[in-house]
């Protein structure tokens, strides 16, 4: 009789074991997903497993705070991201049972950015009005507009909050730096080179009959430049003047004397910039 029963308890134990494992099996109401990333102005599904309950199941889906409907839009299963930031929702199951899950709202980003405008010279005073592309192109286009810093061209053109480019000088030739900054990813930047009075420099070389100078020697050079207004106002240096100068004519001076070869390099820089090289070796 004993060990009848001791034989009833070790299956009534494993019984109640079994069960045990196969409930454990059952999916339990849940989100498919512990944590999802949206981004701004996007929308996600929030799918979810019913487990124990029927898909017929009434469900209540719900911010865990109140404040956070500047960071989402909830419209029962379907969330929206509306700018950046982190929230929880609750999904409650027939008045009973609760799941939550993480939603983090990212910041979409612009890929590439530019400035548009009818041309990038001006001859004459004037304005000129400038927009900006960017891509994706449902991203906001809005920008911060300036003009780069530059002792060059102070004062001879300024920009207006909307885009307007206006030049008020044009005695001298200049190059004007317009930097478009984004408003919507303040990272992003963009910049696009207006020119004043002349056309930019297409072509710029600089050379000689030879690349060897003995000390005390004295050597010319050729520059060529398109379009020819780019011959106006060059600055030719070099990289070690107190061996090697530039003098009138682009003629270029060696120093009497000197205790070991020497390599310089000159330079040649128009007035918006355009710069060519020339390497001369002084021999001692």
């Amino acid at each position: 009789m004993k060990m009848k029963r001791i034989k009833m308890f070790i299956l009534l134990f494993f019984s109640i074991a079994l069960v045990g494992c196969a409930q454990s099996n059952i999916e339990v109401f849940r989100f498919v997903n512990h944590e999802i990333e949206i981004k701004v102005g996007e929308e996600a599904i929030l799918n979810l497993i019913y487990g124990e309950y029927s898909e017929d199941s009434e469900v209540q889906y719900t911010l865990s705070d109140d404040n956070d409907d500047d960071i989402v839009e909830l419209n029962d299963g379907v969330v929206i991201g509306l700018q950046v930031g982190e929230v929880t929702i609750r999904a409650t199951i027939d008045g009973i049972k609760e799941a939550r899950m993480i939603v983090r709202v990212l910041q979409e980003e612009i890929t590439y950015m530019k400035i548009n405008a009818d041309n990038d010279h001006f001859e004459n005073e004037g304005s000129m009005q400038l927009s900006v592309d960017v891509y994706p192109s449902h991203l906001s286009n809005d920008v911060i507009w300036e003009i780069e810093e530059n002792e060059a061209n102070e004062n001879i053109a300024e920009i207006s909050e909307d885009g307007l480019l206006t030049v008020k000088n044009v005695s001298e030739p200049a190059k004007i730096v317009v930097v478009a900054k984004s408003n919507f990813d303040p990272k992003i930047l963009c910049k696009k080179a207006f020119y004043v009075k002349y056309l930019p420099t297409e072509v710029l070389n600089i050379k000689a009959n030879t690349n060897q100078l003995a000390a005390n020697g004295s050597l010319n050079l050729f520059v060529t430049a398109h379009p020819i207004t780019s011959m106006e106002n060059l600055k030719i240096e070099t990289n070690k003047p107190d061996i090697l100068w530039v003098e009138e004519n682009f003629t270029l001076k060696a120093v009497d004397q000197i205790s070991r070869t020497e390599v310089v390099i000159i330079t040649c820089t128009t007035w918006d910039g355009a710069e060519s090289t020339f390497r001369v070796t002084v021999r001692k």
